[in-house]
C-alpha cells in the first residue's frame, strides 16, 4: 500500500513540476490575423512587448490563418503597437517562425511601427528576425504605403509563377 501511495505521490509531483515549466510565465503580447485572399497579404497586428511564450501564442493564431492559403506567392502586413522588444529567446522562435512562412509561399513581409518610442530598437529586433531568412521585408510609418509596396511584391511574384490573381482569389 505504501508503494502505491508513493507511486502516486511521485506521479503527482512530476505533473505539478512540468505544469509549472508550461506556465513558468503567461504570454506577454497580442496578436490578431486574417488573411485577405484577394490581395494574398496575411494582416497582423501585435501589441508588444513580447516574451517567449508570446511567440508560441503568435504561432497557434497566425499559423491558423497561414493553415488556410492556397497561394504560391503572399505577404505579410505586420501593425505593431507598443515597444515591440523581446529576450533573445524569443527572437529565435520568430527566425523559426518565419523560416515556416517562406516555405509556405510567404514572399514580403512589411512592418509598420505605429510606436514612435524606441524605433531603432524595435527595427534592430525585427530585423534580426527577418534577416536570418531570404523574405523581403520594409518598414514602413503608415499601413497604406506598407499595402502598396506589398502588393506590388506579391503581383510580381505572382506574375512570375503565371498565376491569375483572379482565378486564384475565386477559389
Amino acid at each position: 500500500m505504501q508503494q502505491i501511495y508513493l507511486a502516486l505521490i511521485l506521479f503527482y509531483t512530476f505533473q505539478v513540476e512540468e505544469r509549472m515549466d508550461i506556465d513558468k510565465f503567461s504570454a506577454h503580447g497580442e496578436v490578431h490575423a486574417h488573411f485577405q485572399a484577394e490581395q494574398n497579404i496575411l494582416h497582423i497586428d501585435l501589441v508588444g512587448p513580447f516574451n517567449l511564450e508570446f511567440m508560441q501564442k503568435y504561432e497557434r493564431v497566425v499559423g491558423a490563418q497561414r493553415k488556410n492559403i492556397d497561394t504560391p506567392c503572399w505577404g505579410s502586413l505586420v501593425n505593431v503597437h507598443g515597444l515591440a522588444l523581446a529576450p533573445m529567446e524569443a527572437t529565435n522562435a520568430g527566425q523559426e517562425i518565419v523560416s515556416k512562412a517562406v516555405a509556405l509561399g510567404l514572399i514580403a513581409t512589411a512592418v509598420v511601427l505605429h510606436e514612435p518610442e524606441g524605433v531603432a530598437m524595435q527595427k534592430k529586433f525585427w530585423s534580426r528576425v527577418y534577416e536570418s531568412s531570404t523574405l523581403a521585408f520594409e518598414y514602413f510609418d503608415d499601413t497604406a504605403q506598407a499595402t502598396l509596396w506589398l502588393s506590388e511584391k506579391v503581383l510580381a511574384c505572382l506574375q512570375a509563377h503565371n498565376v491569375n490573381q483572379f482565378n486564384n482569389a475565386r477559389r
